[in-house]
């Protein structure tokens, strides 16, 4: 696959504006094409990268503002702080997750940049993630019911976002500007 493919196929509801960020393996990228990075960046979205327990890159494909947002609610500063993360600074949030990740292994408050409600991160690094009352795209402790509402519109997005791009949209098309 190239990193278009991965982008869409994995980051769909980012490129609609609906979830904060998206995380991808590069070690899923076979297929070396041309990529419209500028094109994506000035729709909004950035990337980041953050090497993995594995010795894979991911890429962080996120939104700044959603992304800022996100992490400076109060939920999320109650996980992220205590941690030693400047909620206050996205830039310097990005780097201290990158610092983790090379030092933690995977650091789970991940989930707070990937628009995972903040109350299901903290349950899963309370829980060890175990005890969750119900499994989707990620371990939820909290509103089942919001989960699932919240896993359906990711995935109908996902799902109308590959259609397109089978039928020929370019993803910069895809892309809403934000």
């Amino acid at each position: 696959m190239s990193l278009t493919d991965l982008l869409v196929l994995h980051s769909s509801p980012t490129l609609a504006g609906l979830k904060s960020a998206s995380l991808l393996s590069l070690n899923a990228l076979t297929v070396k094409a041309p990529f419209p990075k500028k094109a994506l960046e000035d729709k909004g979205l950035s990337f980041w990268t953050l090497p993995s327990p594995s010795g894979a890159i991911l890429l962080l494909v996120y939104r700044k503002a959603g992304l800022a947002r996100a992490i400076s609610s109060a939920e999320a500063r109650a996980v992220l702080e205590p941690l030693g993360y400047d909620c206050s600074d996205l830039g310097s949030c990005l780097l201290k997750l990158r610092e983790r990740s090379r030092s933690a292994g995977f650091p789970h408050e991940i989930g707070i940049f990937l628009g995972y409600p903040a109350h299901d991160v903290r349950g899963f690094i309370e829980n060890g993630g175990k005890n969750c009352r119900f499994s989707g795209m990620w371990k939820v402790y909290g509103d089942i019911e919001g989960a699932r509402k919240l896993l359906r519109q990711w995935t109908e997005c996902r799902r109308i976002y590959m259609d397109a791009y089978r039928k020929g949209t370019a993803i910069e098309k895809l892309c809403i500007t934000a």
